[in-house]
């Protein structure tokens, strides 16, 4: 992770002054439309943390992984316009979806199926054209690990040494998951590691544990694995996403029963219409 990707977690791509800009609102109504589509088509919600990977490593980085000198032009021209555009975002995201699908599902889904899934807003020529920048514009490095995978992998160095009932296990993965699905809601967490998103979520999802002797258990070896395997980590950064994410969950749950995602009902094509 460190090696691959750390270059682009430093700043982010968006400038909030600009007003010419995509902005994180937009961001998140794609985000919320893949979680819908996923949801319809019963694929892993996992796929969407995927795609969103993607999208932001692609705006990020643009042409600075593309050695031949077309396809990086190419490859910035697209980037810049995503980032003007709504409807050249919406396409990148749609595409990300598309190649994380084929990645990380077991379901086969032909871009000439995927277009008509997404209600024909774009056609397969334009999905399929998109795949290839953005796959040039990672350097075709699409399987980074997500921060729920991760975070699976610090609990089950964990479950081997404590005393937990299946089902307060069974609590603390759901609550790491949600927490780490509004991670990829936000944009204010782009510019994390993949790693420390995944200790902040166990952390947190640690203290929502109504056992306070469970709590206890848990933490000393979760900080015995950070010093084992996490010591280059930043317990000040680790500490400040956590307060982010207490904060993001807190809203959350404020404004769920008054929002209660008005995307769910529309369709692609209705989106694009929105964001137009």
């Amino acid at each position: 992770e460190q090696l691959t990707f750390s270059s682009w977690h430093v700043g982010g791509y968006l400038d909030h002054s600009d007003t010419t800009m995509i902005t994180a609102d937009d961001r998140k109504k794609l985000v919320n439309w893949c979680y819908h589509f996923v949801d319809h088509c019963q694929l892993s919600r996992e796929t969407v943390a995927s795609a969103m990977e993607m999208v932001d490593r692609f705006l990020s980085t643009a042409s600075r992984n593309v050695s031949n000198s077309a396809d990086a032009d190419a490859v910035r021209a697209v980037s810049d316009e995503a980032l003007r555009d709504q409807s050249q975002l919406q396409l990148l995201t749609v595409t990300a979806l598309y190649v994380s699908i084929k990645i990380n599902d077991r379901v086969a889904v032909s871009s000439d199926l995927f277009a008509e899934m997404c209600s024909g807003a774009y056609s397969t020529e334009e999905i399929e054209d998109m795949e290839r920048i953005l796959l040039t514009g990672l350097s075709w490095r699409c399987h980074a690990p997500t921060a729920h995978q991760v975070g699976l992998s610090i609990l089950s160095l964990i479950l081997p040494f404590v005393d937990i009932p299946e089902d307060t296990w069974g609590f603390l993965i759901d609550e790491m998951k949600y927490l780490i699905e509004l991670t990829v809601l936000n944009y204010d967490f782009v510019t994390q590691r993949t790693s420390t998103i995944a200790l902040a979520a166990v952390h947190n999802a640690i203290g929502e544990i109504g056992s306070k002797a469970h709590q206890e258990q848990l933490r000393l070896y979760l900080s015995v694995i950070m010093e084992c395997f996490y010591s280059d980590h930043s317990e000040q950064i680790i500490n400040e996403v956590r307060r982010k994410l207490q904060s993001l969950l807190i809203h959350e749950e404020e404004d769920e029963d008054e929002s209660s995602l008005d995307e769910e009902n529309l369709g692609l094509e209705d989106l694009l219409k929105a964001f137009r």
